[in-house]
């Protein structure tokens, strides 16, 4: 599509809004907005069919109207059908880097299902606003079919033109349209119609250098605009009044559609783009709101790799309703101004919320498929389950009935492999006595309601003499056994017994059975399961641990603990000193962008310290090191400083090594007294770095010291990560996104709390242009308790070499307990489906109609063939949305899979 035909200049005028769902204002406030804004859309469409509409990409708008107007859906299927109305393909506009590769994937899935019920959807990757763009988004739209983006920030300078080829780690390119100013590019075109010319000619005067020869993109649009009513008159008007331009009112659908080919005239970006050269990257939300981030990955993971796998590999019959609700609330969350943290209290109040209904449902599926597994090993065992593809050693905490007498107890697993337990503490045996007459010994009962009592199960009871007096004793346990219990029978021999010593005294005894309960590191197989009991005697821990004054060992890992509560970490030939220095400073920015006060007080040396050991192996070790610090309470209000009012503030940081694990768990806690301050913790590199690799989003990306900038932001080396960030022979594992930054290259800054008062501030040092309404946000101070943990791993060779992948796998999927509620065991030891492939990861295992579709990702810069085991005959290929593609070769439930590096690939397999 050629900019000028016969000297006109061709202008492709897309009217659209941009709809934030809840921002600065609560969803239900602003959903009253788009009800509005819709219902004279759909009016102006019926009444001007010359008019089109682009809505912004997402069908959350759509659904939100429709919940509302649910009469006005055939008006709105009849322009979609016409094209008119262009919808879709994300259910929302999410933050690519603050929710997993997954959830993109089902923000996708969602909004292109919905669309197409609606009518059909934009086959465009409409990513408008988003705080820079993951690397494999070029691959995740074309693996769903979609060769065109639209973007909008985190453009590099190195991309001087408006059209660039954008392509994934993988090699997967799309055709990437660089709205140069933004989605809002030509909103106020139209603001005073007799203007329309000369507006027009200083938006070309501004875009001339990047269009070169191709046509003007003109975004008549933004933030919860609507367009003039007279709009398609104006450009009429225009249209005929002059003969250097000529505009098309199209959508960005048709605009895509008129592009044509462009062969290899464009430039080409590989990776992410996370450039603060022509726009702000608004990098602090990365660390705004840090509680939210963790409730993201929480509900996710528990989706990703508990719930839905545990359920497909079950036999039960797949809950699509339920999984369906906990992904609308997962999906609906990652809406750019929802997980950013970057807006009012109300809206993160309800973002938390949707969070929390997401995860109950996915953690009450997860405990269903466990105790279904429970069924089928004997009472008196515990099921052990392994969600990782491969299999594995993994910490369990089990509660057994344990007889008083056995001094030591082991776990035997049905193949008689045995391992050694560290136990964690008994329960108490008496729970209740109390002394009566015979008379009122009914009226106990009253405590009784079904089988519970004292929130356990009655099992049994007993009556007897003790020194000649009457007792009466009920036993209560965790579990029913036996399994049924008439307790209507029990009530009226223990009455009997009363009435005929009516006038004696009693004794009433609750006693609970003996348990304890047990740490172990139990093997279990690939996404499978294998039972232990205990059994008297001890057994072998792997890779043990001992702990004593001076820290915490196990063959693997050593971890040291000096005076000022740093530590010496040594393994894999790599040592670290001064590991968990925190310093805290100021921070007079907002939601969007860090800010320090113009003279920055850093604080980084404790007034006291103390070093506890709570556990001492050989299972776990456990060390606790509280540092007490003064913290200013806040910034002065002008940001030259901060007060001269301190907190004392106890920090405590929890060690946690376990057998066969070559990596330390941290847990920082405290309870955060101060405003507009910044928490880093700082681990020292075994060597210098020129750069960072960082997990997230189906990649491990490499990243430089510096930032790009050019915008009036202060472009901060700041990055988020997902699963790790790893530089210089050391790797965090992490639980969820995390802000890091390596300073100097000399070491590692994790940043664990920023509290900041407002959405964003007028005047921020670090940034020239507001990002968002000033606008007081006083819960993202987040005062009060804070709690943030990770794992730091030494090691030699790259990150690739150490295989720090399967460590992130390890650390992030604990295994699955569930109690042994059956009879006779049916299978002890089951593997279900088994993944190998270095530096194959699993993303997805689910239920698809009939198929069980499972996604694989090759993290790796090397070809790699991944071999799938399970019980299957039949497998095929399946694009990112399931829709089936060629069939594949399966050899006695094996499937070898050849995956080129960093590709995503999608199989569906059936019996």
């Amino acid at each position: 599509m050629p900019r000028e035909v016969s000297g006109v200049t061709s202008v492709s005028f897309v009217p659209h809004t941009h709809w934030d769902r809840e921002w600065h204002l609560p969803f239900q406030t602003f959903r009253l907005r788009l009800v509005d804004l819709l219902d004279r859309l759909l009016d102006l469409l019926d009444a001007d069919p010359r008019f089109v509409f682009t809505l912004d990409g997402q069908l959350a708008a759509v659904d939100d109207y429709l919940e509302v107007r649910p009469e006005a859906e055939a008006r709105l299927r009849a322009h979609v059908a016409t094209g008119r109305l262009a919808i879709g393909p994300w259910q929302v506009l999410m933050d690519e880097f603050l929710v997993s590769g997954e959830t993109i994937v089902r923000n996708l899935e969602s909004g292109w299902r919905r669309g197409e019920e609606l009518g059909g959807v934009m086959r465009v990757g409409y990513l408008p606003d988003m705080f820079g763009h993951i690397a494999q988004m070029p691959q995740i739209l074309q693996r769903a079919g979609i060769e065109h983006a639209a973007v909008w920030r985190g453009v590099p300078a190195a991309v001087d033109t408006s059209l660039f080829r954008w392509l994934a780690p993988d090699g997967s390119a799309v055709l990437a349209e660089y709205l140069v100013h933004g989605y809002w590019g030509a909103a106020y075109v139209l603001a005073i119609p007799e203007r329309f010319p000369a507006k027009l000619e200083l938006l070309d005067e501004d875009l001339r250098p990047f269009l070169r020869d191709r046509p003007i993109l003109a975004m008549y649009g933004t933030d919860h605009s609507e367009p003039l009513p007279e709009a398609m008159d104006v450009v009429e008007e225009l249209n005929a009044s002059q003969a250097r331009y000529r505009v098309h009112v199209e959508t960005l659908a048709a605009y895509f559609d008129r592009l044509g080919e462009v062969g290899d005239s464009v430039p080409a970006w590989h990776g992410e783009l996370r450039s603060s050269a022509r726009a702000n990257m608004l990098m602090g939300v990365n660390s705004a709101r840090i509680d939210v981030k963790e409730a993201a990955a929480r509900a996710e993971r528990l989706l990703e790799r508990y719930a839905e796998p545990l359920q497909a590999l079950s036999g039960d019959p797949w809950p699509t309703a339920f999984l369906r609700l906990a992904w609308d609330r997962v999906v609906a969350n990652s809406a750019h101004d929802s997980i950013c943290g970057c807006s009012a209290d109300a809206v993160n109040d309800q973002v938390l919320l949707r969070y929390a209904e997401a995860e109950q449902i996915a953690q009450g599926l997860t405990d269903r498929a466990a105790a279904r597994i429970g069924e089928r090993v004997a009472r008196g065992s515990v099921a052990v389950l392994n969600p990782s593809p491969e299999p594995r050693q993994g910490l369990v905490e089990c509660e057994f009935p344990i007889p008083d007498e056995w001094d030591e107890v082991l776990l035997e697993l049905p193949d008689g492999r045995r391992v050694g337990t560290q136990e964690v503490s008994r329960s108490r045996v008496l729970l209740s006595t109390i002394e009566t007459t015979g008379s009122r010994v009914p009226e106990f009962f009253r405590r009784i309601h079904g089988r519970e009592l004292f929130g356990r199960w009655l099992n049994s009871f007993a009556l007897d003499r003790v020194d000649g007096a009457r007792r009466l004793t009920f036993e209560v346990d965790e579990e029913p056994d036996p399994a049924w219990l008439d307790v209507d029978e029990v009530e009226r021999e223990i009455e009997l017994a009363a009435r005929s010593a009516a006038d004696e005294v009693w004794e009433i005894r609750v006693v609970a059975r003996p348990r304890r309960r047990l740490l172990a590191a139990v093997p279990a197989p690939a996404l499978g399961w294998a039972s232990v009991r205990p059994l008297p005697g001890s057994g072998p821990v792997e890779a043990a641990v001992s702990v004593d004054a001076n820290g915490m060992r196990n063959g693997l890992l050593d971890v040291g603990v000096a005076a000022d509560g740093t530590l010496r970490l040594s393994g894999d030939g790599v040592t670290l000193e001064g590991v968990g220095r925190l310093v805290d400073g100021g921070d007079f920015g907002d939601s969007y962008n860090y800010a320090p006060p113009a003279s920055d007080l850093l604080v980084s040396v404790p007034e006291d310290t103390l070093v506890e050991v709570r556990a001492a192996g050989p299972v776990r070790g456990l060390i606790s090191v509280v540092r007490t610090y003064l913290w200013p309470v806040g910034v002065r209000p002008d940001g030259a400083g901060r007060e001269a009012e301190t907190r004392l503030v106890q920090v405590t940081t929890e060690l946690e090594l376990r057998a066969g694990e070559p990596f330390v768990r941290v847990r920082v806690s405290f309870d955060n007294l101060s405003r507009d301050h910044r928490l880093r913790f700082h681990v020292p590199l075994a060597r210098a770095a020129t750069g960072s690799a960082a997990e997230g989003q189906f990649a491990v990306v490499e990243r430089g010291l510096a930032a790009e900038s050019g915008h009036g932001e202060v472009a901060l080396p700041t990055f988020p990560a997902r699963g790790f960030v790893d530089a210089g022979g050391v790797a965090l594992l992490l639980d969820h996104v995390l802000e890091y930054e390596v300073v100097d290259g000399e070491e590692l800054a994790l940043t664990v709390l920023r509290s900041t008062g407002f959405i964003s501030r007028n005047i921020n040092p670090f940034r020239e242009e507001p990002a968002g309404p000033e606008i007081e946000i006083p819960g993202a101070q987040s005062i009060g308790a804070w709690s943030v943990g990770f794992a730091v791993f030494p090691h030699g060779g790259s990150w690739s070499e150490a295989d720090v992948l399967k460590q992130m796998e390890r650390y992030q999927h604990p295994f699955v307990t569930a109690a042994g509620t059956g009879g006779e065991p049916i299978d002890l030891i089951s593997s279900r489906l088994e993944l190998s492939g270095t530096g194959v990861t699993l993303s997805s295992l689910r239920r698809r109609d009939e198929w069980l579709e499972l996604r694989v990702v090759a993290q790796r810069d090397s070809p790699v063939t991944a071999l799938v085991i399970g019980d299957f005959s039949t497998a095929r290929e399946a694009d990112l949305l399931g829709r089936a593609a060629a069939p594949l070769p399966v050899n006695s439930g094996r499937l070898e899979l050849n995956l080129a590096p960093w590709e995503i690939r999608t199989v569906q397999l059936r019996k």
